[in-house]
């Protein structure tokens, strides 16, 4: 089968296996795919596709993706990879062809004469004597990739090279990028791990997609680019009718516009038709009819960090007019899988960001639940002391009697106080206790993160 050369972005590293098995299942492609080399800390994937029709539908949603290229070779210099080129005439451009070469490096920083040096270099050893082009609309375009190692830039460590075939969908980065939108918040989800989500949810059209935790929107708005019907959810009304306070830079001493509201912004991105609503709801008390089912349910619940975590209590004799209660963490995961159990399809799909301390983490603690089975979690790091988990979940079967999820509570115990606190200080803390099976856990996340 062809092989082609996958050239990712630098960014969310730990995302790009999870994101093209997603969308390869999705588009019924997955069994007929294989991984021949997985990047590590580089964006260099190499892969067979029985069909280049396979590859572009992948990159036509891929927002990871930077471009593909059909797979000429790799060895450890350049001088290899020509001398390789040299044994096979049709890895180069063909006849008539005009072309050009495009030169990248990671982990280094070409400047404009490394490019050429490179260029002259390849174009001369193969005697190509097509007429170069400056633009891209050449005929064949060339991919030339260098990749070193860290601090040792005097010799690459792996030469890729390769004819292009298509791009990502990166465009869709800078077409939705926060600082574009009319309306956003504290918390709106950037525009990369919205679309990211929207791929791990599979949306797609005639799909209804909700986020119950929805904020500003920003994650509906690529659900909606996509072609899914999108709805979702809202604790803090101010933020749902523009009486929240701006975040805009020079514009948080004034108040909102009184169009500054979700809507707008899917009617900027021409979406309009696909956005259902919005309701303010207390997700603790789910305002849905059991009967609806969603295709795909996709949300970043808060924190309590940049966001407070808030429910209203309903105990017997309270009050209607009741000031909110902490919604801690445990709960909120909780009755976010419990509330997917309940509303969404079989075969949908639950994707949602979990935040975590990373000297505390074990995945032997991730939340479950006997309806649905895990299909990846992924790891963004936020800082030296946390990160979040972006976990997809996909429900196999409607639950029997009284089944629940089970999340653990030594997963998010202490996560704000844990989030404000140095590394020492918590090293002092684990070490301290007494727990004989807690230190080996402990011993074993220090030394991987040394």
């Amino acid at each position: 089968m062809p092989r082609y050369l996958l050239y990712f972005a630098h960014e969310l590293i730990d995302f790009r296996l999870a994101e093209l098995f997603s969308l390869a299942e999705m588009f019924g492609f997955r069994e007929s795919m294989t991984i021949e080399r997985k990047p590590d800390q580089d964006p260099f994937l190499l892969c067979t596709f029985s069909n280049v029709d396979h590859l572009k539908l992948y990159s036509s949603r891929s927002v990871l993706l930077k471009s593909a290229y059909e797979y000429w070779t790799h060895e450890p210099s350049l001088i290899d990879v020509v001398d390789k080129l040299i044994l096979n005439s049709d890895l180069r451009p063909k006849l008539n062809e005009t072309w050009r070469i495009l030169v990248h490096a990671f982990r280094r920083q070409f400047t404009q004469s490394d490019k050429i040096q490179r260029i002259d270099a390849f174009s001369d050893r193969l005697n190509i004597k097509n007429k170069f082009c400056l633009n891209n609309k050449a005929d064949c375009t060339v991919g030339l990739f260098e990749s070193y190692e860290e601090g040792r830039l005097e010799q690459p460590k792996e030469v890729f090279v390769g004819r292009w075939v298509c791009d990502g969908a990166r465009h869709l980065i800078d077409k939705y990028d926060v600082r574009k939108r009319y309306f956003i918040g504290n918390t709106t989800m950037d525009a990369t791990l919205s679309f990211v989500m929207a791929n791990m949810a599979q949306c797609q059209p005639n799909h209804i997609a909700l986020d119950p935790f929805c904020g500003t929107g920003g994650i509906l708005l690529a659900c909606a680019e996509y072609g899914s019907y999108v709805v979702g959810s809202e604790f803090d009304w101010r933020l749902l009718t523009a009486k929240a306070k701006p975040t805009k830079a020079n514009t948080k001493n004034l108040a909102r516009k009184p169009d500054e509201m979700m809507h707008k912004n899917f009617s900027d991105y021409g979406t309009l038709n696909r956005f259902l609503g919005v309701v303010g709801a207390d997700f603790a008390y789910p305002p849905w009819r059991p009967t609806f089912s969603f295709d795909a349910i996709i949300s970043d619940p808060p924190y309590g960090i940049r966001e407070s975590s808030q429910h209203k209590s309903r105990r017997q004799g309270d009050a209607t007019d009741t000031e909110p209660e902490k919604y801690d963490l445990t709960n909120i995961y909780v009755d976010l899988i419990n509330f997917a159990n309940i509303y969404l399809r079989i075969g949908g799909r639950l994707v949602f960001f979990m935040p975590t301390h990373i000297m505390t983490y074990d995945e032997s603690l991730l939340p479950t639940h006997p309806c649905f089975k895990l299909f990846s979690n992924d790891e963004q790091q936020l800082n030296h002391t946390t990160s979040r988990r972006l976990i997809t979940m996909i429900k196999v079967r409607e639950s029997t009697g009284d089944e629940k999820a089970t999340v653990n509570e030594k997963l998010f115990n202490n996560f704000r106080d844990l989030y404000f606190t140095p590394n020492t200080k918590i090293w002092e803390q684990l070490n301290s206790e007494n727990d004989t099976s807690n230190s080996s856990v402990v011993s074993k996340k220090r030394n991987h993160d040394e």
